[in-house]
């Protein structure tokens, strides 16, 4: 994204049907991804990563949740006090029932964002500048799927 359009700018280009079908099916991969792994699997750190599967999960479930709280502050005009947890990983003792918990929980975070208007307040992302509250969704749906890359690879490097 840092190359091309802003984030910003492609929320901008997309309604919000789009892109709460782009995060569930982001959602959906990490849920598949997560099912399909026993618990040795999910705790293994292989290859160059650093972390498990449990922890990019968990990292990914942690921004999820910090991501929605930004965008219903901005949704109400306020000025987000959320500490996005930027380079945080998720629990290394995760088991996969807590894992897909937390997937359902975003999932349903994501149902009560079919509501979000275009436009309004923005709040900037470390790196990807300012968004709205549909950037911040959207942005679920990329980080999501940029760490599913993340742990198929450590899964590869069996």
């Amino acid at each position: 994204m840092k190359a091309g359009a802003t984030l910003q700018s492609v929320t901008d280009a997309h309604s919000l049907d789009e892109i709460v079908g782009a995060v569930r099916d982001a959602l959906t991969g990490l849920r598949l991804g997560v099912s399909s792994l026993d618990e040795g699997a999910l705790h293994r750190v292989a290859g160059l990563e650093l972390w498990s599967i449990a922890e990019i999960v968990g990292h990914v479930l942690k921004m999820d949740e910090a991501a929605h709280a930004i965008a219903r502050s901005l949704a109400v005009g306020q000025r987000p006090s959320v500490a996005v947890p930027y380079g945080a990983a998720g629990a290394a003792d995760a088991t996969r029932g807590a894992l897909l918990a937390g997937v359902q929980a975003s999932e349903e975070r994501l149902a009560t964002a079919r509501v979000l208007a275009a436009g309004g307040p923005t709040f900037a992302h470390a790196e990807l500048g300012e968004l709205s509250a549909r950037g911040w969704i959207l942005f679920i749906g990329l980080h999501a799927a940029a760490h599913l890359h993340q742990a198929a690879a450590v899964v590869r490097a069996r």
